[in-house]
């Protein structure tokens, strides 16, 4: 049977089992819910080579995550305790935010100005992580031996770099404090999978069964110790139910939703519809070429009309004097040149003269020739 599990060595915690790991020939599948259909293991705790400055605690660490994440069992195991059988149902949910303009987050992490150091894909853990080694080798010149580094950079070790604990530890500080800026840069994924695990605990192995458990452990395993039940742990992690729950955030207003509210809005107050938007349009775009012609019109009259003037000043001139009226004749300067004889039609008639009201008047001195005048009553 292929193996069905990962194994490498934690530079904390030992060493560390991935099963069904997405890189193994062979993954486990479960068709049913429930404890007995679960993965089972048990564990030894192996207390005689722990390091005191370490840890102060005995037990294992459990974490379940997605095939393609990483394992920080800092941010999110849990501990198991020698001597209780600890059960884990299990119940996924994934989550599915919308980018963009609706919220900010990234869809595969190109987009962070972080370079993902881990073989796997983006998370915002990932992407913190990541940052901090890159600030360590920046700062330390050297890379912590708990994150992935670079090709070309060496892990921090105190014969090489003396002062990188120190480093570490200020590094850590100003990464708490945010004063890096790791949690700024790295955004949320827009697709997120969590496991919700609810766990239930009970004495294991019990006081009837503990004799034959530990004799059938030592014939497996050459497994013997002194105090067996704070050496050993059992573990069972199993689906609670075979289906899963996704939230989902959609825009809870669109475009056409938008534009039905519009027209909702728009009739209950003004009652009008379609047709009746189109006369307005219609109504305006008629305003506004009126307006214009108006202006086009206004404009010509204010700049073109001293042209025009001078234009009628030329016709005028060029008229015959046939075509005009009697009185703009001009005036004969001597009495024997003959007045043109206007046309009846435009000739101008005078009321008779009132002849007994006439008199001879004296001619005056030195005139000579003949002479028609009158003088009126009453003038000398």
């Amino acid at each position: 049977m292929a193996r069905n599990y990962s194994h490498f060595h934690h530079p904390m915690y030992g060493n560390c089992y991935t099963f069904n790991n997405k890189n193994n020939s062979y993954l486990w599948m479960s068709s049913m819910p429930g404890v007995n259909n679960g993965l089972s293991l048990t564990l030894r705790t192996e207390q005689i080579d722990y390091i005191p400055l370490l840890s102060t605690v005995t037990g294992a660490r459990v974490m379940v995550h997605g095939q393609d994440e990483p394992a920080f069992m800092d941010d999110g195991g849990f501990n198991l305790r020698p001597g209780v059988e600890t059960s884990i149902s299990m119940r996924k949910e994934a989550l599915d935010r919308l980018g963009g303009n609706y919220g900010d987050c990234t869809e595969n992490g190109s987009d962070v100005p972080v370079k993902n150091l881990h073989p796997s894909k983006y998370t915002q853990q990932v992407c913190i992580h990541s940052c901090f080694q890159e600030k360590m080798i920046e700062k330390c010149g050297c890379a912590c031996i708990l994150y992935p580094k670079p090709k070309d950079v060496e892990f921090c070790d105190y014969r090489k770099h003396s002062s990188w604990g120190y480093c570490y530890y200020k590094l850590q500080g100003a990464f708490s404090l945010d004063s890096l800026g790791c949690f700024s840069k790295c955004r949320k994924p827009c697709s997120v999978t969590n496991y919700k695990l609810s766990a239930g605990y009970s004495r294991w192995p019990s006081v009837t069964s503990q004799e034959w458990i530990f004799q059938m452990l030592s014939r497996q395993n050459n497994y013997t110790i002194n105090n067996k039940r704070n050496g050993v742990a059992k573990l069972n992690i199993f689906f609670k139910e075979l289906n899963y729950k996704t939230n989902s955030e959609s825009p809870s207003v669109t475009m056409v939703t938008l534009l039905s509210n519009l027209g909702s809005q728009w009739s209950l107050w003004f009652g009008s519809s379609v047709l009746s938007v189109v006369e307005m349009a219609e109504l305006i775009f008629d305003l506004l070429v009126i307006t214009f012609l108006m202006l086009l019109r206004r404009f010509r009259s204010r700049y073109w009309s001293p042209g025009r003037g001078a234009r009628g000043t030329r016709e005028v001139a060029s008229t015959p004097a046939s075509s005009l009226p009697s009185h703009f004749y001009p005036r004969p300067t001597s009495p024997s040149l003959p007045l043109p004889d206007p046309a009846p039609s435009l000739a101008l008639t005078a009321p008779p003269p009132a002849y007994a009201t006439l008199g001879p008047c004296p001619l005056p001195l030195g005139s000579s020739g003949p002479s028609s005048s009158a003088c009126a009553l009453g003038e000398p």
